[in-house]
């Protein structure tokens, strides 16, 4: 996880943290003050600016308040992170850089253990509570450079630059060893949970986006089915 190639004027570690200081913005105001010129500023709003979000922009325009057009287009309306569409194209982003300079992504996928148990005794009310309170213990303990999302409907993903898996299990370990001592929420109960996690890591375990989420999930199901509260890699590739 040592400090990689530089990308012009500014360090790669240095450009994801954008990201992070985006997805923090969009969460208090609801909107994305202008980024300063650079290279790095410029390919961060070619993704955000691509051509399925003006589409999306112009669409939600004629019914929305201005303050909140960015929060809408992308982020996740519950967890406040970023939504599918917006993950996936930063990942796309991310795996040309590395193909480039030749560097690990790792893709972490993350599941609370037992929600669908949790809403089918509490309701939608607790669940999607504790799917909040999850995104928002995600927002704390992962890095400054890790780029988090709502992969869909009750998974998380966690895009980690410029770290293979070795790097991405310490993540991986520091999250299923504090989740549990937290309380993620306080609806219908005061929960605490457990999670499930897969990983998968370009190039070992896929050379595009769809390839890495694939085996991501097949790593995740795999946690899943030794029982929760651990992780796993793809197709059994150890860091």
């Amino acid at each position: 996880m040592a400090p990689g190639p530089r990308d012009q004027d500014q360090p790669i570690m240095g450009r994801e943290s954008l990201f992070r200081k985006k997805l923090n913005q969009l969460r208090t105001d609801g909107h994305l003050n202008q980024l300063p010129t650079s290279d790095s500023a410029r390919r961060t709003r070619e993704i955000e600016k691509s051509n399925y979000l003006d589409n999306l922009h112009n669409t939600l325009a004629a019914n929305s308040a201005p303050v909140e057009m960015d929060r809408l287009t992308l982020l996740d309306g519950l967890t406040e992170l970023y939504n599918n569409k917006s993950i996936v194209r930063v990942l796309k982003d991310e795996l040309k850089r590395s193909r480039r300079y030749k560097y690990a992504t790792t893709v972490l996928l993350l599941r609370v253990d037992g929600f669908h148990e949790i809403q089918g005794k509490f309701g939608h009310l607790a669940s999607n509570s504790v799917l909040k309170g999850t995104a928002n213990f995600l927002m704390s303990i992962i890095r400054d450079v890790d780029i988090p999302g709502r992969y869909d409907g009750e998974t998380f993903v966690v895009v980690c630059p410029q770290t293979d898996l070795a790097g991405a299990s310490v993540l991986a370990e520091r999250i299923r060893a504090k989740i549990y001592t937290e309380r993620i929420s306080d609806v219908g109960q005061n929960w605490t949970v457990t999670v499930s996690q897969g990983l998968a890591a370009y190039p070992v375990s896929g050379q595009k986006e769809d390839e890495l989420f694939r085996s991501a999930l097949n790593a995740l199901n795999d946690a899943q089915r030794r029982g929760g509260n651990t992780y796993s890699f793809s197709e059994a590739e150890q860091p």
